[in-house]
């Protein structure tokens, strides 16, 4: 599930760059995360073994 308040920094990133590949707004959406005070940091996954 995504916070609300990611949820509204993606659309307006993407309202921002309507043509904007998925590549590009992940970094863009990221960037602006960052300038927002978050921080984003990559966890491990695992997966089950059933």
């Amino acid at each position: 599930m995504i916070p609300d308040a990611v949820r509204a920094v993606i659309a307006s990133v993407m309202q921002e760059h309507p043509a904007a590949s998925p590549d590009l707004l992940s970094r863009l959406v990221v960037a602006e995360l960052k300038q927002l005070g978050w921080h984003i940091t990559a966890t491990p996954t695992t997966r089950s073994s059933q």
